[in-house]
């Protein structure tokens, strides 16, 4: 069964190859606390985080970042705070990978670019599994959520968000 996506009018295809659970190191998470400085709120920053693995085709200009994530319900801010406004949670800290994967081209906003089939790895807050993803062209169905291969997590490894 395919997980792709295809508009026929502009050919435009996307597939997930895998939605991986990222292994946390301590000196990420402390490094992410100084950012949050609680323990709940790091703690909720990794519960849902994902590395999504997938590979484009199709594309005439970079993939937008802010167009591909999960929809994501009005809910209240942790602790009782405001409400949030439902909203789409973005992919982030993309990374352009070679075509088998072992390789990382770049890793910046806004470099998955090219011709032809191009490969990349995002991060993904806030992930529900049982949500399609959404991109610029539609949207896709993921695989269950596994282990991070340390392939990726060598060429990706989490960065803290602030």
């Amino acid at each position: 069964m395919s997980l792709a996506i295809l508009n026929r009018v502009s050919m435009h295809c996307l597939e997930v190859l895998g939605v991986y659970r990222p292994q946390i190191s301590a000196e990420t998470w402390r490094e992410q606390w100084t950012i949050t400085a609680n323990d709940d709120l790091t703690r909720a920053h990794f519960e849902k985080l994902v590395l999504i693995e997938a590979e484009v085709e199709g594309m005439t200009e970079p993939l937008k970042m802010g167009r591909l994530g999960q929809m994501q319900p009005k809910r209240p801010t942790y602790g009782g705070g405001p409400v949030y406004p439902s909203h789409m949670q973005c992919g982030y800290d993309e990374g352009l990978l070679s075509l088998d994967g072992r390789a990382l081209i770049e890793r910046k906003m806004n470099c998955i670019h090219g011709t032809g089939r191009l490969r990349f790895g995002v991060y993904l807050q806030y992930y529900h599994p049982q949500k399609q993803l959404l991109w610029e062209f539609g949207e896709v169905t993921c695989p269950p959520v596994e282990d991070a291969p340390v392939r990726l997590l060598t060429l990706l490894p989490y960065r803290a968000v602030r």
